[in-house]
């Protein structure tokens, strides 16, 4: 198996029929052997049970027949839940009461690609050193062998019950919902309507070819449908989903993007004012002005890693009520069960929205803000990025010191703004995150950054979603 298939929190990479260069990636033989080296994995933890669950790309299925093949094989008691979310296979873990569970999902990743989020403890997925445990148990062949079994259950309902039943919308909102046709398609418009809410659905029809934008609200391009349709419409609120629904875009009233952190600040304030002096975890491609508003609402703000596995194991040690990721991931275990799950973070800003009364721009207009740039990538191979991200790293620290936050990447802050590159955790790229007290401090920050990457080799000369 290819060496980057194994990645920070979840396994990753391409499979054979999109791109015939990756026989080594997620052919069905590979598949099958990760479902042997998972099920020896939760077998070396005491675990005889595993959930698993996938999204609707054309290939998932096989996917998950293979990587289910090789859990049996492992001696796995499978329960199938068939296509969902990955917050559909986090509920069925609670639900069902069991710790292992295996989503078969590209996320947002391009067409041609998939992986597995995996957990061993709930709804806290994989670290590194688990992933790179079950490398070693593949590359070993040193497999546990038995008789497994495969029942299928069908938890839509409940998942959707549960979710539902945790909010109360108290003034009826219009909102525009635009899962992408991805799989959040087969959930999101009966969640909100069941919740009360004036649905407008929009690419609401699942299509795993995606004919009208990808699903991914961190892309610029992918937002352009829903800015004209809650426009037209006269919605309160647009709301997008990415592939596996986990993350949450927001549109205000006015069509305007509202970044996922500034999101998480409107969440934090009720959940705040039922715990005070609680710690908000989010992670280093936030807003400046996140940290300034928890900080005034009685909250301590705690900056940490990008990817959601690191946030929400940050979560856990520190007993956080909420958390979230600039990239739409937010996390509430404030009357919820601690994972990501964009639909229910909708539902909960929807619910904060109508009690306020008000529209979400001008709720916004009374916190602090910053003038900040989308989510910038480029190209960088796996084999290298984070060589390359040692150089960038010392490179900052040598000219700025103690400027420099390296928790994840670099973030370099100055007295108008800050800057970060870090490296993808699910792509061949680094990515980029800018901002600045000024639209000037802003832009001069981005440049200061484009002049010193371009020293490097293996960077591409390209930035995608300025």
């Amino acid at each position: 198996m290819k060496p980057t298939l194994f990645r920070e929190y979840d396994v990753r990479g391409r499979v054979p029929e999109y791109f015939p260069d990756a026989r080594d990636e997620l052919s069905d033989e590979n598949m099958r052997l990760l479902g042997r080296g998972f099920g020896t994995l939760a077998h070396q933890r005491g675990l005889e049970h595993v959930v698993i669950c996938h999204d609707l790309r054309h290939y998932s299925p096989r996917l998950h027949a293979c990587f289910s093949e090789g859990l049996v094989a492992a001696g796995i008691a499978v329960t199938d839940i068939g296509c969902g979310l990955s917050p559909t296979l986090y509920f069925a873990q609670i639900h069902l009461d069991s710790a292992a569970g295996v989503m078969i999902t590209a996320s947002h990743n391009p067409q041609g690609w998939s992986g597995l989020k995996m957990s061993l403890d709930y709804v806290r997925t994989l670290l590194r050193p688990d992933i790179e445990r079950l490398r070693d148990i593949c590359a070993s062949g040193d497999f546990a062998s038995g008789n497994g079994r495969i029942e299928r259950v069908d938890l839509r309902e409940a998942y959707l019950a549960d979710m539902v039943g945790r909010v109360q919308i108290e003034r009826p909102l219009k909102i525009v919902l635009d899962p992408g046709n991805g799989t959040a398609a087969l959930f999101c418009e009966e969640a909100f309507r069941r919740a009360g809410v004036d649905v407008v659905p929009l690419f609401c029809e699942p299509d795993a070819d995606f004919p009208n934008h990808f699903p991914n609200p961190s892309e610029l391009s992918a937002r352009q449908a829903i800015r004209a349709k809650v426009l037209e419409t006269g919605a309160d609120l647009g709301f997008s989903f990415d592939g596996d629904g986990d993350r949450l875009g927001v549109q205000d009233h006015r069509g305007q993007d509202v970044n996922a952190d500034r999101v998480l600040m409107m969440l934090a304030r009720p959940v705040l004012e039922r715990h005070p002096g609680a710690s908000v975890v989010f992670d280093v491609k936030c807003t400046q002005a996140l940290a300034e508003d928890v900080t005034a609402h009685g909250g301590v703000p705690v900056m940490w890693k990008t990817g959601h596995s690191y946030i929400k194991s940050r979560m856990a040690e520190l007993d956080a009520p909420i958390a979230g990721e600039r990239s739409g991931h937010i996390f509430i275990r404030d009357g919820f069960h601690g994972y990501d799950d964009g639909l229910f973070a909708g539902l909960r800003l929807a619910e904060y929205v109508a009690r306020a009364g008000r529209p979400l721009a001008d709720l916004l207009e009374e916190a602090p803000r910053y003038v900040t740039s989308p989510e910038i990538h480029i190209d960088c191979a796996d084999e290298v990025k984070y060589d390359v991200m040692d150089d960038v790293v010392a490179d900052f620290k040598a000219e700025y010191g103690d400027r420099v936050n390296d928790i994840n990447g670099a973030r370099v802050t100055f007295d108008d703004g800050w800057g970060l590159v870090r490296p993808s955790s699910n792509l061949p790229e680094l990515v980029l995150v800018f901002e600045g007290r000024t639209p000037e401090a802003m832009q001069r920050i981005k440049e200061l950054f484009r002049a010193r990457l371009r020293r490097y080799e293996g960077i591409g000369a390209t930035w995608h979603n300025e």
